[in-house]
């Protein structure tokens, strides 16, 4: 049995896969990732609160601290070792779970700040942005959050498709190109060529997460969702992470596929947790649909600047 799912490890992918959503309370390892996280924030934006400190700053310095600690905390070996410490408490078996880089994510209250690294993402499904359908996704808040700073699901879309964007996206041009230049977005909306809908949502029920510190909610990349209006006067900063399990890479067990039309696999962006090894070329090659850009990054390579 697993700890803090409730039961295995296997019942509860296939259940995410097929559209549940997983609350998690705290466990002393994602506290303690949280509050790594929070002391990088806390450090960033000194002496100011990072969360009110959207009201002092102007755009450009607060985009320059945010483009500054977020890759930070995605490269610093603590942060690697609580994402294994966090997996580990809950029961996910280290040979057969790979796990990709966390993000930090940063969301400006009232429209302070709405794309770049502060971008506001609208309703999408990760599998648009070329993820598998095994993927797993975690989000956990760094600071005590409310309804009106969340991020909101549409259980009617999962396994209902909608017209979007993905046909045009492709990862490895967006490695190249839209992560590395998400802190020059600093105004108006986020012109990097993000999957989105291409009408709005004819079923717009929205269900909202409210978590503790700690506290994570786990969901499949095929899972539509979207960050909430944040209207709280604070910016919300959190975590998220994605994970898979080989054995249904390999074996093709995985959430369905209604609409998705993205390019690329980012598959080779994931690592075995025991052992750091690479997904074998032959599973990934499976998954690596359409023509590859000639200007394109197969896995994106960090720099000074770090986005989405």
């Amino acid at each position: 049995m697993s700890v803090g799912l409730g039961r295995p490890v296997e019942e509860e992918l296939l259940a995410i896969y097929r559209g549940q959503i997983t609350m998690l309370p705290p466990t002393p390892a994602s506290i303690e990732l949280c509050a790594h996280a929070r002391a990088m924030v806390e450090d960033a934006y000194h002496p100011r609160d990072p969360r009110t400190a959207q009201h002092d700053l102007e755009i450009d310095d607060f985009v320059e601290r945010a483009a500054a600690v977020k890759p930070r905390f995605i490269h610093d070996p603590r942060t690697r070792a609580l994402q294994k410490a966090y997996l580990a408490e809950l029961g996910f078996d280290p040979w057969r779970t790979y796990l990709d880089v966390p993000r930090m994510r940063v969301v400006s209250s009232d429209g302070y700040l709405v794309s770049g690294v502060g971008h506001k993402q609208p309703p999408h499904r990760d599998t648009w942005w070329s993820a598998p359908m095994q993927q797993i996704q975690f989000w956990l808040p760094i600071y005590p959050m409310s309804r009106e700073c969340s991020m909101e699901f549409y259980p009617h879309y999962v396994e209902t498709g909608i017209p979007n964007t993905s046909d045009d996206f492709n990862i490895y041009r967006w490695n190249a190109t839209g992560r590395k230049n998400a802190a020059e977005h600093r105004q108006g909306e986020d012109q990097r060529g993000i999957p989105q809908p291409r009408d709005a949502l004819e079923h717009p029920a929205a269900v909202q997460m409210v978590l503790p510190v700690g506290g994570a909610v786990i969901f499949s990349a095929n899972q539509l969702h979207a960050t909430s209006d944040n209207i709280t006067g604070m910016t919300r900063f959190s975590i998220d992470f994605r994970i898979v399990d080989i054995e249904h890479v390999r074996d093709g067990i995985g959430a369905k596929n209604v609409d998705n039309g993205s390019t690329g696999t980012a598959l080779r962006d994931f690592r075995r947790i025991c052992d750091e090894a690479e997904i074998d070329a032959d599973i990934v090659a499976r998954h690596d649909v359409g023509e590859r850009p000639q200007d394109g990054m197969l896995m994106f390579a960090p720099d000074a600047r770090v986005g989405a």
